[in-house]
This record gives C-alpha cells, sequence and structure tokens, in this order.
C-alpha cells in the first residue's frame, strides 16, 4: 500500500464545494422567505384595510390601520369607484446578497373588495 501527498486533497474539495452549494441554497431561501413574508403582510394589510372601507369605515382609520398591519415603511392607498374599495400596499424590501452588499426588491400588492350594500353605522 502506497500513502501519496494528494490522498485527503479531493475529501477537501468536497467538502469546500458542499459548503458552498449549501451556503448559495441557505441564501436562496432567505431570500425567498423575506419576498414571501413581504407580499402575506402586503396582502393582509390590503385586505383588511379594504374590507374594512367597504363595510363603511372611516377611510383615514381604516388606512391607519392597514399601515399599522403592514410591514414597516410600506405605503397604503386607497381608490373606490364602480362600487369597489382598492386598496395598494408597496414596499420595498432589502435582500441580503453574501458578498454584494444589499439588493432592493420592491413588493406590491392591491386588493378589491366590493362595497357592502347595507353598510354598518357603527364606528370603526
Amino acid at each position: 500500500m502506497s500513502w501519496s501527498r494528494d490522498r485527503g486533497s479531493v475529501l477537501v474539495a468536497d467538502l469546500v464545494l458542499g459548503s458552498a452549494i449549501v451556503l448559495i441554497v441557505a441564501a436562496a431561501a432567505a431570500t425567498a422567505g423575506l419576498i414571501i413574508d413581504a407580499g402575506q403582510s402586503s396582502r393582509e394589510s390590503a385586505r383588511t384595510t379594504a374590507v374594512a372601507i367597504a363595510r363603511g369605515w372611516d377611510p383615514a382609520a381604516a388606512l391607519e390601520r392597514g399601515r399599522r398591519l403592514a410591514l414597516p415603511g410600506s405605503t397604503v392607498s386607497t381608490t373606490q369607484n364602480d362600487g369597489l374599495v382598492t386598496v395598494r400596499v408597496a414596499v420595498q424590501v432589502s435582500l441580503p446578497r453574501p458578498f454584494a452588499g444589499r439588493l432592493i426588491r420592491p413588493v406590491a400588492v392591491s386588493v378589491d373588495v366590493p362595497i357592502a350594500p347595507y353598510r354598518s353605522r357603527r364606528d370603526g
């Protein structure tokens, strides 16, 4: 049996390559998670705000509630026309990049809710 100096180099190369693959997959999963979380949070905020306005809440109070539900830095806007309340929530998501700083990705969600024909007269 002869021993050579390169005997362990293949193992080291495999370990380095495996570590790089794990790092890339982890970064991709974290990035996808941030975008999905921003989309779900924005959708919930937009839906809650649109339903509140469609049911007769004061639009300013409903927008304030929507801003509290959205991610920090989000913009929440609303329009009403043709029997629909449309609420749009937009946010800039800062994504980590392993070697080149940060990348900004916009996420925007728009929700339409029909205005209720029998609106509540209660205050929100």
